[in-house]
C-alpha cells in the first residue's frame, strides 16, 4: 500500500481532474498557433466529457475515477501536433458517439435504433475522415458479441451509413456540386504505397509511446478480465480490438496517423485507467510512475519540436 499510495491518490483522488485540466490548458496556451486551433480544443473537451459519461453509464471501471478522461486530455495535450485544427479533428468525437450507441445496443429490445445511430455517427465522421468507414465491418462483427444483430438491426446499420451521404447528395445536387459527394468515397479507396518516411520521427515516437501503453494495458486486461462482469468484458474487449485495428491501419497507411491516433488514444485511456485504478501491486506502481514520467518527457519533447520546427 505504501508503494501504491501515489498511484491510488491520483487514480481515485478528487484533484486529479482539476490538475489535468490545468496542465492541459497550460500546454495548449504554449502551443497555440492559430485561433482556429481553439476548435480542436473544444472538440477535445467534448470528447473528454463524453468519455466521462461513457464510463459512468456502462461502468467500465468498477470504482469512481476521473482517470480515463484525465489520461486522454493529458496525452492529447502532449501530442502537440494534434492541436492544429483540421476537419478530421472531429474523428474521435464521431467515433466515441458511435461506440456509445453500439454499447447501448447490448441485449437491447430497441437494438435497431441504437445500431442505426452507431453507424450514422461513424458515417458522419467519415465525411471529415473517410477512412473511419474502415471501422464499419468491425462494428458489424461486434454486434454478434453484443447480441444485437438481427435482420432489422442489420438493415438499420446500412441505413445509418447511407443517411449522411444521402443528405450530402441532396445538398450537392441542389448546389450543382456533385464532386462534393464523390470526394470522400474516392479518398476512402485511395491507397498509397507504404512510406513511413513521410511521417516525421517525433510523430512516430509519440505514436510508439501511445502504442506501447496500449499493448501493455491491453495484455494486462486480458489477464484480469475475469474479474469484471460479462458485459464489461465485452465492452473492454471491443476497445482492445478497435485499438488493434487502428494500429494496423496506421501501419498499412501511415499517412493517416494524425486522425487515427486520437482513436487509439481513446482505447488506450480506458485500458490504462482500468489498470491504474484497479490494480495495486508493485508492477502497477512502477508502471504508473514510468508512464507519468514518460508523459512529461513526451510533452517537453513535442513542445521542443513545435518551437524549433525540427
Amino acid at each position: 500500500m505504501r508503494e501504491n499510495r501515489f498511484q491510488i491518490n491520483v487514480a481515485t483522488g478528487r484533484m486529479t481532474l482539476p490538475v489535468a485540466i490545468l496542465f492541459c490548458l497550460m500546454i495548449w496556451v504554449m502551443s497555440l498557433d492559430s485561433w482556429k486551433d481553439l476548435g480542436t480544443l473544444g472538440i477535445t473537451v467534448l470528447t473528454g466529457y463524453l468519455m466521462i459519461e461513457t464510463n459512468t453509464a456502462f461502468s467500465l471501471i468498477r470504482t469512481r475515477t476521473s482517470l480515463p478522461v484525465s489520461i486522454y486530455w493529458c496525452l492529447f495535450s502532449a501530442l502537440v501536433f494534434l492541436h492544429t485544427f483540421e476537419w478530421n479533428c472531429f474523428t474521435p468525437l464521431a467515433f466515441l458517439l458511435a461506440v456509445v450507441h453500439l454499447y447501448r445496443s447490448y441485449e437491447s429490445p430497441y437494438a435497431s435504433a441504437n445500431i442505426f445511430h452507431a453507424f450514422f455517427f461513424l458515417s458522419l465522421g467519415s465525411l471529415a475522415f473517410p477512412q473511419l468507414l474502415f471501422f464499419a465491418p468491425l462494428f458489424l462483427f461486434s454486434t454478434f458479441n453484443f447480441r444485437s444483430l438481427s435482420p432489422k438491426s442489420f438493415f438499420a446499420g446500412l441505413l445509418g451509413i447511407a443517411t449522411p451521404y444521402w443528405l450530402l447528395f441532396g445538398y450537392a445536387y441542389w448546389n450543382d456540386d456533385m464532386p462534393l459527394v464523390l470526394a470522400p468515397l474516392q479518398e476512402l479507396f485511395h491507397f498509397q504505397a507504404i512510406e513511413y518516411s513521410l511521417i516525421p520521427l517525433y510523430r512516430w515516437i509519440s505514436w510508439g509511446f501511445v502504442s506501447l501503453l496500449f499493448i501493455i494495458t491491453g495484455v494486462h486486461y486480458s489477464q484480469v478480465s475475469y474479474q469484471d462482469k460479462t458485459r464489461t468484458r465485452i465492452y473492454m474487449t471491443f476497445l482492445i480490438v478497435t485499438g488493434c485495428w487502428a494500429t494496423l491501419i496506421t501501419l498499412l497507411q501511415p499517412q493517416h496517423l494524425h486522425p487515427l491516433l486520437p482513436v487509439q488514444l481513446i482505447c488506450t485511456s480506458f485500458l490504462a485507467a482500468h489498470l491504474f485504478t484497479l490494480t495495486r501491486n508493485r508492477f502497477s506502481s512502477i508502471f504508473f510512475i514510468v508512464t507519468f514520467v514518460g508523459s512529461i518527457f513526451l510533452t517537453g519533447y513535442n513542445l521542443w519540436m513545435q518551437f524549433f520546427n525540427f
